[in-house]
């Protein structure tokens, strides 16, 4: 849902660039042991790190739950519950924990580990996350039911180190145990629980930075800090509060000590801004003109191209309204950053279109002549049925009946059909968003390898592929330049804007992290870790 038409609470983002709201002059002494409140836009389905998809869930799991690694402000790896080395090989990674305490006090051990990851990819779990695991040696022959769970690429050495075997080397890898299905589950305590593990309170055991004191469904979920936490001393909140349900105001609310963060509506901006709230800025989102490739009318390159060439940019561009609304300069968002943690877009690495006239009509008919059609059938463009989208849609359409006189349909529906029709493939052309599964440049890239879940436009290129999967966790600015410069030359989809949205967080607050990218490998749009209060 875009951001500025939203009058409801929706989640705010995650990974990648991270930006930090601090107060200068406040110490720690004065601003530590306080309590904090923070939206959820739905009720948890189940605090079970190895099945739970939902945005709910996976926000508090992130509290509740430590991974061997977690995400520093670049998206890279640091260690959490776990430093690690890697075999000369470059296949098997050695993870050694720390310290670490379940929230019922017991161990956390390297059979805990083990048996969280052989739950996401045993075929009876029926986990969707099973797939994040495939980089694991035997994972997608466990997951098929073809080997045993003891084939998998896991083992415990003892009770403080675990390895994991790599079917081929992935610098990228340790970044990915920052995820949930990686997270550990006490194999005792889960059997325990007779099949509710993660339904309630009492049946759920967690050793992140927060324990689960008591979760009122469809009202709110309590935190209390993890007084046995390994790094307990750079945990400065002593509680948090997850509050469930839709925000009608959340300047009102920020205002009144209600919550702590919050998404601002473009509407309430500006009362924000005369309330002294801080407001963080996130260019996460791309609006995408979608090209459906799988259809014959759009499944060359030249017709592609001509139609993004023939596009009125100009009179486009007038139709957005800046403040939430940037020309888009690419398929990679203004707030993905590359590995050693500097923004990607820049300058100098900006695409823009350029309006052809007759050369894009032309390229129109040699396209069209490569697929054997006459002429461009009547295609129509699915959009939002909010009055700013539509507008914008008319003039997209009209710029192709202006400059390749064709004529094509416009047709409006809710955003959650939308979405759905977008996801699975039934569309012509659609204007719809797009947003990255992490932080790191590369994560937009991905989304346009064949048969990526990203991949909307159903695009697919034997030699951006072959030059993807040689990139990894290293992959250089130049690297990522000349990927995306394949993207713009084969115009999958049509960039058409940067989506800007807010988050406002009281001025008596410090140390909140807003993550954009819907929280990215961390999946959690707040990081609350550091976070201090001091009084109005």
């Amino acid at each position: 849902m875009p951001f500025y038409n939203g009058l409801r609470m929706k989640k705010t983002a995650a990974v990648l660039f991270i930006i930090l709201i601090f107060f200068s002059g406040c110490k720690k002494e004065s601003i530590s042991g306080k309590s904090f409140r923070f939206p959820l836009d739905a009720e948890p389905r189940q605090l079970d790190p190895q099945v739970s998809t939902d945005s709910a869930s996976v926000t508090v799991i992130a509290a509740l739950f430590e991974g061997l690694a977690r995400p520093d402000q670049a998206g890279n790896p640091l260690p959490a519950a776990a430093t690690w080395t890697l075999s000369d090989d470059r296949l098997t990674y050695t993870f050694t924990l720390v310290d670490s305490k379940w929230s019922d006090g017991s161990r956390v051990t390297a059979h805990d580990f083990v048996f969280g990851m052989q739950r996401a990819v045993l075929p009876s779990t029926r986990s969707s996350l099973a797939e994040q695991l495939f980089d694991i040696k035997n994972a997608s022959k466990v997951n098929d039911g073809s080997l045993d769970v003891s084939k998998l690429g896991v083992k415990a050495l003892n009770d403080n180190q675990l390895t994991i075997t790599l079917t081929k080397p992935n610098a990228e890898f340790p970044i990915k145990t920052a995820s949930t299905p990686f997270m550990p589950c006490k194999q005792s305590f889960f059997e325990s629980t007779g099949g509710r593990y993660g339904l309630q309170a009492e049946y759920t055991l967690t050793n992140g930075p927060f324990i689960l004191k008591t979760w009122e469904h469809n009202k709110s979920i309590l935190l209390n800090k993890h007084e046995e936490y390994h790094d307990k001393k750079n945990i400065l909140p002593a509680a948090v509060r997850y509050m469930i349900g839709d925000v009608e105001n959340p300047v009102d609310l920020l205002s009144k000590g209600l919550l702590d963060a919050a998404p601002i509506p473009y509407e309430m901006l500006e009362q924000a801004k005369q309330a002294g709230h801080s407001l963080v800025k996130l260019q996460d989102t791309v609006s995408m003109l979608w090209l459906n490739n799988d259809n014959a009318a759009l499944g060359r390159t030249k017709i592609r191209q001509a139609l993004r060439d023939s596009l009125e940019w100009d009179i486009i561009y007038k139709r957005l309204d800046p403040n939430i609304d940037t020309p888009a300069t690419g398929f990679i968002s203004p707030d993905a950053m590359t590995p050693s943690g500097e923004l990607y877009r820049t300058k100098a690495n900006a695409k823009k279109p350029t309006p052809r006239g007759k050369k894009a009509a032309a390229e129109l008919a040699a396209g069209l002549k490569q697929v054997g059609l006459e002429k461009m059938p009547v295609l129509t463009l699915l959009c939002s049925d909010d009055d700013y989208h539509v507008n914008v849609s008319r003039y997209i359409v009209q710029s192709w009946q202006k400059n390749l006189s064709l004529y094509f349909k416009i047709e409006t529906v809710s955003e959650s059909e939308l979405a759905t029709r977008v996801k699975v493939g039934n569309y012509q052309i659609a204007l719809y968003q797009s947003t990255a599964t992490g932080a790191g440049a590369l994560h937009a890239l991905k989304n346009y390898r064949t048969g990526s879940v990203g991949n909307y436009a159903h695009f697919s290129d034997k030699s951006y592929d072959t030059k993807l999967s040689k990139a990894s966790g290293t992959v250089t600015r130049s690297q990522l330049e000349e990927l995306e410069a394949i993207l713009w030359q084969t115009c999958p989809s049509i960039p058409l804007s940067f989506e800007c949205r807010f988050a406002g967080i009281p001025k008596t607050d410090s140390g909140i992290i807003v993550r954009p990218f819907d929280g990215g490998i961390f999946g959690a749009p707040y990081d609350f870790r550091n976070a201090g209060k001091t009084e109005k």
